[in-house]
């Protein structure tokens, strides 16, 4: 798979939207499947963020709405917040599936308060070797 081309066909109508993302990816030390944050790309002077790994994972069960994944958020949540909360649906859709209006409880993630559900909604969805992919925007609810 070529991961460049594969998220040049996902994110476009992310930049066609909003811009185009930052050249630099927000990765940590220790990566999501060790345990770790989320990897995401940003607009950061938008505060617009999406995860960049989840919909390879071969573990990530298909949405609802029979996709692969990544999620979204523009402008809700500051970088640290956002990473927080794609960590942790993140690590839930290797369990359980979730999909469009699903409303879930982070407020074991947030610790600041400042919100404790969010809602999914579809923003887009693409196809990339006959394989379906959406971005979800993640939203307070």
């Amino acid at each position: 798979m070529d991961y460049n081309e594969y998220y040049d066909i996902i994110f476009a109508p992310i930049e066609e939207k909003y811009g185009k993302l930052d050249e630099e990816t927000m990765t940590s030390i220790i990566g999501f499947s060790m345990g770790g944050p989320v990897s995401m790309s940003s607009i950061n002077s938008k505060r617009v963020y999406a995860s960049c790994e989840l919909s390879v994972y071969p573990e990530q069960k298909k949405s609802t709405d029979g996709y692969k994944f990544e999620f979204l958020s523009t402008g809700y949540f500051n970088a640290e917040t956002c990473q927080n909360i794609f960590t942790a649906l993140g690590n839930l859709s290797f369990n359980a599936q979730l999909g469009n209006g699903h409303t879930i409880d982070v407020s074991g993630v947030v610790g600041d308060g400042s919100v404790s559900l969010v809602k999914l909604s579809m923003f887009s969805c693409s196809t990339y070797l006959n394989e379906k992919i959406a971005i979800y925007e993640v939203s307070p609810a």
